[in-house]
Parts: structure tokens; C-alpha cells; sequence
């Protein structure tokens, strides 16, 4: 199986998001058809199909069906506020030179949205969404943190999905990392949430979502907005880990 080879591009437009981050490379964009008509959208989510099963002629029914699905799956994203979807497929193990191939790789979602939220300011607003997301019977993890773009809150929960099967159960485990930050002057939101079913790689994946958020930016009051465009993220080669401090 193929991956979609479609790194999202740096001077892309988000309507009414003026903010800006960067993705890892291994991050692979999901289309969410934003600004696009629907024949336009429809030829996004084709290409999207193509490079995640290859061009073999056998394979145009899974290509269609892959189409409709993250096709239908990506038009309820972006009604519920997201602006940017990708898959990351990270090799783990082998060796940095690449003489070793990786011992297995390890699959997440990255999804990124904007909510509207009442944020007299951003320190208090951070400080109720951590109060907030405390009181969750969950079992969650919550860490209010101080981001380059301001002050944000880490958000780790788990799930247990079962299956009843004609042989028994099955249970699977997956886990969501969330960061939310306050927009430095505005009552909006922006959630950032990366989720995996390889929970062994939680750790790893907190690094992860630690070094995109050091990224993201926010343009400075209305002024900026009129000069300069809003932007979804560029790939970047990630700094050195930091994992929330």
C-alpha cells in the first residue's frame, strides 16, 4: 500500500485562521476541500486515493471507495471547525543512515481545528479549559504549558474499543493527545489533536506534537490579517525533541 505523497504547502490559504505551523514530513495532507467546489474537491480526494493505493488498474475500486469515505469523513471535519488532516507514518528502529531498515512503522491522525471559545484572555481561558478537561471522568492526563505562541494546555487520554467476535473479545487501545491553545486576541480556539492505536509510541508521539506546537504562530491583530494570508503548515525537519517540558 502506498502513501499519499502530498506535503501540505506553505502559502496554502485557511480561511479565517490566521495562524501558521509546521508538520514533520512524515505527515501525509488529507484534503479537506476548504475553499474548493465540489468538482474540485472530488478531483482532491482522487488524487488523495491514487497515492495512498498506487495506479494499478485492479485497485480502482478501493480507490473509489477510499475517495468516498475520507471524502465524506473530511466534509464533517471541516463543518466542525478543522483546517488541517493528515496521516503520519513514522519507521521506528533501523539505523539514521538508512542501513538498517526500521524494525516497524508506526501510523497516527493529526487533526487541527479552530472552536470559538469566550478568551477575555488567553491565560485565564487556558486556565479554564485545564479545569475544564480535570473534571472529565476519563482518566486523562492534563498539563497546562507555556507555548512559544502563548499558554496552552497538554491533554493525553486513553480509549478501550471491544468487539464482540464469534470467537470472543477483541479490545483495542488508542490514545489522543490533545494541545489547546487560546488565540492571543480573539474568542477562538485552536485545537491540535493527534491520535494512534500504537500507544507504545505515546512518548514519541508527545515529542511530536510538542515540536509542532513550538511552531505555530499567530498573526498580530487585524492589521497583520489584511497584510499577509493565513497559512496551514510547511513540512520542516522537527528540532530536537521536547515532550511538554
Amino acid at each position: 500500500m502506498a502513501i499519499p505523497d502530498s506535503p501540505a504547502e506553505p502559502d496554502a490559504e485557511v480561511a479565517a485562521s490566521a495562524f501558521r505551523f509546521q508538520v514533520q514530513p512524515e505527515f501525509h495532507e488529507i484534503p479537506l476541500g476548504i475553499g474548493a467546489d465540489e468538482a474540485a474537491f472530488d478531483a482532491q480526494m482522487a488524487a488523495f486515493a491514487g497515492g495512498y493505493w498506487g495506479g494499478q488498474e485492479e485497485r480502482e475500486p478501493l480507490r473509489a471507495l477510499t475517495a468516498a469515505l475520507y471524502g465524506a469523513n473530511s466534509r464533517h471535519l471541516a463543518s466542525e471547525g478543522a483546517v488541517y488532516s493528515a496521516m503520519g507514518v513514522f519507521p521506528v528502529g533501523g539505523s539514521e543512515d538508512g542501513s538498517e531498515p526500521p524494525e516497524r512503522v508506526s501510523r497516527c491522525t493529526l487533526l487541527v481545528s479552530v472552536q470559538d471559545l469566550g478568551n477575555p484572555d488567553p491565560m485565564l481561558a487556558a486556565a479554564g479549559i485545564a479545569e475544564t478537561l480535570a473534571r472529565t471522568k476519563d482518566g486523562a492526563d492534563v498539563l497546562p504549558v507555556r507555548l512559544p505562541a502563548g499558554p496552552a494546555v497538554v491533554h493525553v487520554a486513553g480509549t478501550r474499543m471491544v468487539w464482540e467476535l464469534p470467537d470472543g473479545e477483541q479490545e483495542r487501545f488508542a490514545i489522543r493527545v490533545e494541545i489547546w491553545l487560546p488565540f492571543p486576541d480573539e474568542d477562538r480556539v485552536l485545537l491540535m489533536a493527534l491520535s494512534t492505536a500504537d500507544v507504545q509510541d505515546v512518548y514519541m508521539y508527545q515529542a511530536i506534537l510538542a515540536d509542532i506546537a513550538d511552531t505555530v504562530t499567530f498573526d498580530a491583530g487585524e492589521g497583520a490579517r489584511q497584510e499577509e494570508r493565513p497559512l496551514v503548515p510547511s513540512t520542516a525537519t522537527p528540532p530536537t525533541p521536547n515532550p511538554f517540558g
